[in-house]
This record gives structure tokens, sequence and C-alpha cells, in this order.
């Protein structure tokens, strides 16, 4: 600002002191003659009234203030107050006696269950009823990984041989009384009560409904399948029957047998599939005879009668 006042009092003291030495009073009369004959500066151009315009604080504020001494009688415009809006008319919550949900009884659940049990044994049995003999082909699944297959003649009650394909030596026959199990190999034999054996549950006459074995009942992809446990605690381990039952409405007779699961007292898991069954046909009583002179020499022809 001092710069500027400088050149524009160099300018123009010369023609007011007629080529004079200016004095220091000289130079401020000078300039207060210089102010008041400066034209007046222009007012303002009220720029429109933009967002842009508006975020300037400073310049609102002036506006207002102009805006008021203007006119000071005017009142500024005043917003209308909100309108109140109506009230929603609020439904009554019913009550909760007023639709109570429908839980399911469950009582009529466990006797529901408990009827379809009963159903799938007496099933079972009634199957074991009409069963005399039956003949089949056997593939056997040992803990181990291996396969065996063979020969399965069951004799209702009490009687069933398992004759081992080639190469395997083993021989197992029940006579109704003890299951022997022979090696020709090594020409031995052993001798255990049917009852402490999983095939007491097929070879016995007593009807598995209220015996106390059975475990589980499942149907799974038009299976039925009937786990068997030892309630007397003799037999270690498990049984697990699988049967064909694709139509749970229809005779019993209508099911077949395919094979069974056994799990001994270790974990180890042993599966049975049946092919090519036969029932009712009459088999030859010998096949259910095995002698200790049967085993020894190695001759298997022997015990195969």
């Amino acid at each position: 600002m001092i710069f500027t006042a400088h050149l524009l009092l160099t300018a123009v003291l010369p023609v007011a002191l007629n080529g004079q030495t200016p004095t220091y009073d000289d130079l401020i009369q000078a300039a207060d003659a210089v102010v008041q004959d400066a034209p007046a500066p222009a007012a303002p151009v009220a720029a429109p009234a933009s967002d842009g315009a508006l975020s300037h604080a400073g310049g609102g504020r002036e506006a207002a203030a102009e805006s008021h001494d203007a006119a000071p009688d005017q009142e500024a415009p005043q917003s209308p107050p909100p309108e109140e809006a109506e009230p929603v008319p609020q439904e009554a919550a019913p009550a909760l006696d007023d639709d109570p949900v429908a839980l399911p009884d469950r009582a009529a659940l466990i006797a529901a269950a408990q009827a379809e049990r009963a159903a799938a044994i007496a099933r079972a049995d009634a199957w074991f009823a009409a069963l005399d003999t039956l003949q089949a082909r056997f593939l056997q699944f040992s803990p181990d990984g291996t396969e065996t297959r063979g020969d399965l003649a069951l004799d209702r009650p009490g009687r069933v041989r398992f004759d081992y394909d080639d190469p395997s030596p083993i021989l197992m026959v029940a006579d109704g009384a003890t299951v022997a199990l022979a090696d020709f190999q090594l020409e031995t034999i052993d001798r255990i009560p049917i009852r402490a054996t999983p095939l007491r549950f097929m070879l016995g006459a007593e009807a598995l409904a209220g015996s106390g074995a059975v475990d589980q009942i499942n149907r799974a992809d038009g299976r039925l399948y009937v786990t068997l446990v030892d309630p007397e605690g003799e037999t270690d381990g498990r049984l697990t029957l699988i049967f064909n039952d694709a139509e749970p409405e229809a005779a019993a007779e209508t099911m077949a047998l395919e094979g069974w699961y056994v799990v001994d007292p270790t974990g180890g898991l042993t599966e049975v599939r049946l092919s090519e069954a036969r029932l009712n046909d009459r088999l030859d009583p010998r096949l259910f005879i095995l002698d200790d002179e049967d085993v020894m020499g190695g001759d298997r022809r022997r015990g195969r009668r």
C-alpha cells in the first residue's frame, strides 16, 4: 500500500504545486486532495445465488446485513410450522391364546416310532419263520481287506455250512450245538458253542421280538437293517442283518436277505454279501457234520461230503 501511494503522489504533486519543491505538509495536503477528488467506488454487483456463493460465510453475512438495513421494518419470512402427521391406527396384537401354534405331541411321536420299530421286527421274524433252508454264493470281506468266496448252506434251526473256495483252507460248520472251524492246511479244528457266535441270531428258533436282542432298526434305499446284540453278554460284538425290503407294506416273504455285517469286540468289520440265493430246497444232512478225522491228513475232499 505504501509503494502504491508513493507512485500516486509522485505523479500528481508536480501539477498541484506548480513545480515547487514539496514540503511534508504539502505532501499531506496533496494526499488529502487526491483522496477527495478520487471517484467513488462503484457499488458491488450482487452475484446470483448459488451453492458456491452461499458457501462463503462472510459474503452471506454481508448480504444479510444490507438486506436488513434496506428494509428495517420488514420481517424475515418465517417457515410454516410442520404439519402434524395424523396418527396411523394400530391394530391390536392378537392374544397368545387366539392362534396357538400346534406343537407335535411327544407321546404321539414316541408311540409312532415304537410302532414302526415293532412292525420292522415283526417282518424280520415272519421272514425267518417262513425260512427252512437257504443256499447261496457268498462274498466275504474280512477286517484285513481280503476277499473270499464260497458256498453257503443254512438249515434252520441251528445248522449252517460255509465252504470257502480254494485256495482258502477254511471250512466252517454248525451242527446245531457248536460251530466247528477247520483249517485243512494246519490240520486243526476249533469248536465253540453257537450261542457264543453272532450266528445264533440267524440259526436260533427264538423270535427276535421280546428277545431283547434288537439294538437298532433302520431303513435306507429300500433296505431294512436289523442290528442285534446279545442281551446276556455271552457274545461280544454285534450283527446287522440286511434285507432288501423295497415294499414294506407287502408280505414279509417278498423280502430277501442280502447279507450282513459283523463287528467283533476289537471293532473289526466283516461283511458278507449273498447272491444266487435259493430258499427251502432240501439239503443233505451230512453237510452239517464235521468229524476230526475229516480234517486230519489235509484232505479237504473228505470234509466236503
